[in-house]
């Protein structure tokens, strides 16, 4: 543990360390403040519509019910690290703390599990087309889901809840409680396997995605045919398959960018004990993994046209209803 940390805890902050607690929190403040209102407007915006009733739309807003309740949890238990006793004392329980940790990692799984889950669709509606609505359906989809949340939930509670720490120093950290097993457990499930099937459809999706590109540039018709309304058709519909698909390939790149960072801090902090790892480099890794949740909406909202434009207009009908209230108010 390091003297900025004892110092917390003891109760004597310095200015740097009001410094540091005020990037970390005001980070997680702002980033809570994208996260809360901007996943339930992705899950209303689906609810809402009913062209936006699909399977993968199905996927998506469940992955945003997802990182909704991450906001919360995950902010609860990074402020179980401060030092002031009033809230370190209780939520450093260990029996709060083992509820804190299983809850954030399983929503983290979730999210990855999710992931996979629209990959998987992204790959049949790619590679197999004409089998695509006879796979994907709601009913698969409503299969599906709830095994996702039952699996990421069992999961993390028989990796974590049932498990007691032999030296437990009452701060709720994750590198400060469990070991490298339970750390290369959470790379494997969490990150290594979700990442190789992912990799994997998707270089299968890119050479179909390539060889269909390359078959439709080859029967265009050079002049107006009868043909040009229908191979129009089939070719609109292939661009936002693959629109959708660059769409998920960011989401993954995203939560690449996010774990990778965090499960190294894990196994640097765990296997070398004597390293004094700045903590600014913690608290980063930190926010940038939470930075995933807020920023799936933007690549939502930014890469689905549909999505963008029912969010665009139940944003105006509300600042309108809000605006005429505001003037019958008045008058």
């Amino acid at each position: 543990m390091t003297t900025n940390t004892t110092q917390l805890l003891e109760g004597v902050p310095t200015v740097l360390d009001v410094l540091f607690l005020a990037y970390y929190y005001g980070m997680f403040l702002l980033i809570a403040c994208v996260n809360l209102p901007g996943n339930i407007l992705v899950i209303v915006t689906v609810l809402r519509h009913e062209p936006l009733r699909q399977p993968c739309n199905y996927y998506i807003s469940s992955l945003a019910v997802s990182d909704l309740i991450l906001g919360f949890v995950y902010p609860l238990y990074n402020i179980s690290h401060i030092g002031i006793p009033a809230i370190t004392c209780p939520l450093g329980k260990w029996s709060v703390c083992r509820i804190l940790v299983s809850q954030v990692l399983a929503l983290e799984i979730c999210s990855s599990y999710h992931l996979v889950a629209i990959t998987v669709t992204r790959y049949i509606a790619i590679v197999h087309p004409l089998r695509y609505h006879h796979i994907i359906t709601t009913r698969s989809t409503a299969i599906c889901i709830p095994v996702i949340w039952i699996l990421s939930q069992g999961t993390a509670v028989a990796q974590y809840t049932f498990y007691d720490p032999i030296d437990y120093k009452g701060i709720c950290r994750y590198e400060l409680i469990f070991s490298l097993h339970h750390v290369g457990i959470l790379f494997v499930i969490q990150l290594f396997l979700p990442l190789c099937v992912m990799v994997g459809l998707y270089c299968k999706i890119a050479r179909i995605a390539r060889r269909h590109a390359k078959v439709m540039s080859l029967h265009e018709p050079p002049r107006p045919s009868p043909y040009r309304i229908s191979f129009n058709r089939s070719s609109s519909i292939f661009g936002r398959e693959v629109k959708s698909t660059i769409m998920v390939a960011i989401l993954l790149f995203s939560f690449a960018v996010g774990w990778t960072p965090m499960v190294i801090y894990f196994f640097v902090s765990i296997a070398c004990e004597t390293c004094q790892i700045n903590r600014y480099i913690r608290a980063s890794a930190r926010i940038l993994l939470y930075m995933t949740s807020a920023i799936n909406i933007f690549i939502y909202a930014g890469r689905l046209g549909d999505f963008r434009e029912f969010i665009r207009r139940d944003l105006r009908k509300t600042f309108q209803c809000v605006v005429n209230r505001f003037r019958r108010n008045t008058n």
